[in-house]
């Protein structure tokens, strides 16, 4: 059973699971929604969406468990060259994302697609933005490789491969090595199947942990001071404070208390490095300290 849901609901005895599915434009999340849900319900042509954290959302019911997956748009423009626009509208769609996510009780799982091949920078850079800066460690990480139906086992792309997505940083507590797509003529068919039975059991599995959440107030800062530097250095340095807050509550939706803690924090930390802006949302200063709180991080 699957819905299209513009917003979460809690259900009556069921257990609701939020699960993100990551990943570069183009590598199969679309397809791997439907092939979770055995229906055509997700645009498998959205290479096009608008911004790297815009997302929609589907529900599919297994047994007793309400799965929520978050289909993003995933990375497509190069980070350091973002136009203004293009930021504003990741400002915007990551401000809703985090209202949505933090709303309906946080995040369970964290799947990454990608695409049986060479690994690009883009394919980093959109798994430290979500597993190190949106979920901050604190979500498990399951990779699926997709685009695999040319293999007789499509487990055999994993032992090929393993140690290289080790080294670039990949770094998961499972995998799925499957196809998206049951072919011409259902030429795949068998493998297509078997990849829908393996996905259903993988989620079910993984999801079933504490969901993370953090308080919306640190969790909207440490995002936005990451995306102000996909903006390049002439671009960032022109929007000071003041233009960023109105901004921020004209274009992107935000509180006037939200736009004022976040256009003031970019500007403290103008002119620091990456780690050092970090800081600023890793102390007790703003109440993000991992000792006092029960998550796990996956450090892997």
């Amino acid at each position: 059973m699957l819905t299209k849901c513009p917003s979460p609901t809690a259900t009556g005895a069921q257990t609701r699971r939020n699960v993100l599915i990551v990943g570069e434009v183009g590598v199969g999340k679309s397809s791997l929604i439907n092939l979770i849900t055995g229906q055509q319900h997700a645009n498998t042509s959205n290479g096009a969406r608008g911004c790297t954290l815009q997302s929609q959302e589907y529900t599919i019911t297994l047994g007793s468990v309400q799965l929520a997956l978050h289909d993003t748009a995933g990375l497509h423009e190069a980070v350091g060259r973002m136009k203004m626009d293009a930021y504003l509208d990741a400002v915007h769609q990551a401000y809703t994302l985090i209202s949505k996510l933090e709303s309906s009780g946080g995040i369970n799982l964290l799947l990454f697609c990608m695409k049986g091949g060479r690994i690009s920078m883009t394919m980093q850079q959109t798994y430290n933005l979500f597993v190190e800066v949106l979920c901050n460690y604190k979500v498990p990480v399951v990779i699926v490789a997709t685009h695999l139906e040319g293999y007789d086992c499509m487990e055999e792309w994993w032992s090929e491969n393993e140690k290289l997505i080790s080294e670039y940083g990949l770094n998961s507590i499972g995998h799925a090595c499957i196809t998206a797509t049951p072919g011409y003529r259902n030429m795949f068919m068998d493998k297509y199947e078997q990849s829908r039975e393996m996905i259903r059991e993988l989620l079910l599995d993984y999801s079933n942990r504490p969901s993370w959440k953090e308080e919306k107030a640190n969790w909207v800062k440490r995002m936005m001071l990451h995306i102000h530097h996909w903006l390049p250095a002439r671009r960032a340095n022109r929007l000071d404070g003041s233009g960023l807050k109105k901004k921020l509550i004209k274009r992107c939706g935000f509180s006037v208390e939200d736009a004022e803690v976040v256009a003031r924090r970019i500007e403290q930390c103008r002119g620091t490095t990456d780690s050092e802006s970090s800081s600023w949302f890793t102390n007790e200063k703003f109440g993000v300290a991992s000792e006092s709180n029960n998550y796990v991080s996956f450090k892997y």
